[in-house]
C-alpha cells in the first residue's frame, strides 16, 4: 500500500489505494469509488464529488469534507477506531452513519436529508444550520449534540438519549413529531 503525505491531489478521477496523511484532495469527481482499506489521517476533501462511495474498513481520523456532493455514502463499516468526521456545506442525502461512533463531529450547514443515524453515537456533535428533513434517530446518543440551529428534524426523546442535548425553542415540535399531537 503507498504512503501519501503532505500533497495537494486537484482533478482526478480516482485514488490509489493507500494510506494518506496531512492530503488536500480538491475538485476531484471521485464518485462510485469503494475506499475499503484506505487510510485517511489529517486529510480534507474540498469541492469533490463523492456520491455513492463506500466507506468500509477505511481509517477516516480528523477528516474535513467542503463543499462536496456525498450523496448516498455509506460510512458505516468505517472503522472505529479514532473515527473523526467533519462536513461544512456539504450534500449528504441519504447517507449512512448507522451505529457509528461519532463523537464531537460536525455537521455544518450540510444537507442530511434522509440520512441514517439509527444507534449512533453522535455525544457532542453540531449540526449547525444543517437540513435533516427525513434523517433517521433511533436508538442514538444525542447527549450533548447541539441541534439549536438545525432545520426540519424529527427526533424521538422515547427512542433516544437526549440528556444536555441542545434544541432551539422553534425546533421543539421535532421533538413532538413522535406524540402524534397538534401544535398550533
Amino acid at each position: 500500500m503507498d504512503y501519501i503525505q503532505n500533497r495537494d491531489i486537484v482533478k482526478v478521477g480516482e485514488l490509489a489505494p493507500g494510506e494518506y496523511v496531512n492530503c488536500s484532495i480538491q475538485s476531484s469527481d471521485l464518485s462510485d469509488i469503494d475506499f475499503k482499506n484506505f487510510e485517511f489521517e489529517d486529510c480534507e476533501f474540498v469541492d469533490c464529488n463523492l456520491s455513492n462511495c463506500k466507506w468500509a474498513d477505511a481509517k477516516l481520523q480528523n477528516i474535513k469534507y467542503s463543499n462536496c456532493k456525498m450523496i448516498g455514502n455509506s460510512f458505516e463499516n468505517a472503522k472505529s477506531f479514532l473515527l473523526e468526521l467533519h462536513f461544512e456545506a456539504c450534500t449528504l442525502n441519504m447517507s449512512s452513519f448507522y451505529g457509528l461512533a461519532l463523537k464531537e463531529s460536525t455537521f455544518l450547514n450540510s444537507n442530511l436529508s434522509e440520512c441514517e443515524f439509527s444507534d449512533a453515537d453522535l455525544q457532542s456533535c453540531q449540526f449547525n444550520d444543517s437540513q435533516l428533513l427525513g434523517a433517521v434517530f433511533a436508538n442514538s446518543n444525542l447527549e450533548k449534540a447541539d441541534f439549536r440551529n438545525a432545520l426540519s428534524y424529527s427526533i424521538d426523546p422515547s427512542a433516544n438519549r437526549i440528556k444536555n442535548a441542545q434544541f432551539s425553542e422553534s425546533g421543539i415540535a421535532g421533538l413532538l413529531d413522535s406524540f402524534k399531537i397538534r401544535i398550533e
